[in-house]
């Protein structure tokens, strides 16, 4: 992991990546609408980045613990809370780590996040969230399908899983998940959903063709 995160680092500490993920997903806001807020109090955002989502859920009420293993992602995220005069709590920390004690948290929300790795530590970080959830607790998490432009770029490490060199970050480890994948990851949970975002985007002056699953699931 340590190599990893230099990366991580590296990519954080300039100025144009930031601002590329500062913007919030239109599928979190939607979401973020939807939540009951009479129920739905304590929010983990788990490989928060520079902190686009942990900072629009903090301002819409919620309590918000962000976490990520970049100290230099995290040190952006300060500045803006310090900046908007927002509470978040943050921890920096993996993914993979058992970071709280049981039924911590309403929601849990880890976007392109947990498919960095292989296949048996992105199914064990969703047992890590199930155990964090509360009953009734909300998961909704992204991960990219094999039609993504990324399958199949670089070494193949293991099954469906590569270091693709057409990456933000070349050559970090991916594992391309399937509808079996998935509905093995969530045996835990029920009221699963489960749609495809897909559109191209630019990397680098490179269109680049972009499939990632959007699933959200009830503890």
């Amino acid at each position: 992991m340590s190599d990893d995160k230099t990366g991580w680092d590296l990519y954080w500490g300039q100025e144009a990546n930031q601002n590329y993920w500062l913007k919030p997903d239109k599928a979190v806001i939607e979401l973020a609408g939807r939540l009951d807020r009479s129920e739905v109090k304590d929010v983990l955002d788990l490989g928060c980045g520079v902190g686009r989502h942990a900072l629009y859920l903090a301002a819409a009420g919620f309590n918000v613990i962000a976490v990520d293993s970049s100290p230099e992602a995290l040190n952006v995220l300060r500045r803006q809370i310090t900046a908007s005069n927002t509470k978040i709590k943050i921890i920096e920390g993996d993914y993979m780590q058992n970071l709280f004690p049981g039924k911590s948290f309403d929601f849990v929300l880890s976007y392109k996040v947990l498919y960095h790795g292989y296949r048996e530590t992105l199914k064990e970080a969703i047992k890590l969230i199930h155990r964090w959830l509360r009953p009734g607790g909300r998961l909704f998490f992204t991960c990219a399908t094999r039609k993504d432009v990324k399958y199949g770029s670089g070494e193949q490490v293991a099954p469906h899983t590569y270091r693709p060199v057409n990456s933000i970050h070349p050559g970090d480890i991916h594992y391309f998940a399937d509808e079996v994948d998935i509905s093995d990851f969530l045996s835990g949970f029920g009221d699963i959903s489960i749609t495809v975002d897909e559109h191209y985007w630019d990397n680098e002056g490179a269109r680049q063709f972009s499939s990632y699953w959007q699933i959200e699931a009830v503890k």
